[in-house]
């Protein structure tokens, strides 16, 4: 009886403990092995056997977010302690690069834009976007003029095309609209005018008055996932994956918007599990399933990309509780493999390969920040 009554009291003492932990910065040692892992894909030839074309086999698009989430990674990490600015500068030069490529941009059906380009192609928000704000964070970090004319020219392209647009957003695909591509758009046009003063940035409060006064569901004062681009009317509902996805980008732009979201998407969408927080795919959904493209696979109405992207969230409100216990479900969920001074993930329980982009992504919610000179 002495034996099982100290068995109870350690149990409920070590899960106090656990339950009061915040979370905390990764440690340099941990930084410099997932910085090494990217440096290594990043600087890998775009042929037949790297890891990102063979990332792209499953979505094409997983291939930009590999390079683009690299990219503000290393801007947090360089914002956070000089001593990565040198890294981030290589490493964003590099990935702006590789994203210019054929093999990359091809999905986006769009010309591959070049320093002599005058103008931009109307089309692909989702690849442009991600494009404009990489460099953005390359022009943030570095005195290097090489993309400066190209980020100019999408700037004004984007600037000028949502001015002339009925409902704020743009086109990812023809006739399709995404409410977090354009997320990431503004948060380039934003960065844009904060390196150059260009007041594109203006765009950005313009956008968020529109958007509170559309694109908030009544129920869950969260913003929807899709636009029917023939009326500007919202089509598909709030969804954690991309929700989660836009709040990180907003931030960049207006942080109370932001925080508002993420606290109204933790109030509607997670539920709390002592060790645990999880976040749903959809609020109202708890079926098991493979979900899509976005989600991956469902169960119980949590995906992984809900899960990850509310990482960002929570650290960027500074709930770092939920923050905390986010971070212990994603170990839980996967195994880190640390070989040759790397560390890179592998997930547990179903199949699904999602490196280096998993990676990329996960360094970038551990050390968010916003982005300022």
């Amino acid at each position: 009886m002495i034996k099982i009554s100290s068995f109870i009291f350690f149990l409920f003492f070590w899960i106090h403990i656990l339950h009061a932990q915040n979370h905390s910065y990764p440690k340099e040692k941990e930084i410099h092995k997932r910085v090494n892992y990217l440096k290594r894909i990043v600087n890998q030839p775009l042929d037949e056997n790297s890891d990102i074309i063979l990332l792209g086999d499953q979505n094409p698009e997983f291939m930009l977010f590999s390079y683009a989430y690299t990219s503000y990674a290393m801007t947090n990490l360089a914002m956070h302690d000089s001593i990565y600015k040198k890294d981030a500068i290589d490493l964003i030069k590099t990935s702006i690069t590789k994203v210019l490529e054929y093999k990359i941009s091809f999905p986006y059906q769009i010309e591959q834009p070049n320093n002599s380009t005058d103008s931009i192609p109307t089309n692909s928000v989702l690849y442009l976007g991600h494009l404009n704000l990489m460099i953005g964070c390359y022009r943030l970090l570095s005195s290097d003029t090489t993309f400066n004319k190209l980020n100019d020219t999408i700037s004004k392209s984007l600037f000028v095309r949502y001015n002339n647009t009925s409902f704020l957003n743009l086109e990812s695909y023809a006739s399709a609209i995404w409410i977090p591509d354009n997320t990431v758009a503004l948060a380039s046009l934003k960065l844009h005018g904060t390196n150059t003063s260009s007041g594109y940035d203006a765009l950005c409060t313009k956008w968020v008055q529109y958007a509170k006064a559309h694109y908030l569901d009544e129920y869950t004062q969260v913003l929807y996932s899709t636009i029917d681009p023939a009326n500007g009317e919202p089509l598909e509902g709030p969804r954690g994956s991309m929700l989660g996805w836009s709040i990180t980008f907003i931030y960049q732009f207006d942080s109370t918007f932001a925080i508002e979201l993420y606290t109204n998407y933790k109030k509607h969408f997670s539920k709390n599990y002592i060790l645990f927080r999880l976040f749903r795919e959809r609020y109202y959904n708890k079926k098991t399933d493979m979900g899509d493209i976005d989600s991956g696979p469902i169960f119980k109405g949590y995906s992984i990309p809900a899960n990850e992207f509310a990482l960002s969230n929570a650290i960027l409100a500074g709930d770092f509780k939920t923050a905390r216990k986010l971070k212990r479900l994603i170990n839980f969920g996967t195994r880190k493999i640390k070989k040759n001074n790397e560390i890179k993930y592998k997930v547990k329980f179903v199949k699904m390969n999602i490196s280096p982009m998993a990676e990329a992504l996960v360094l970038h919610s551990l050390t968010i920040k916003k982005w300022t000179k």
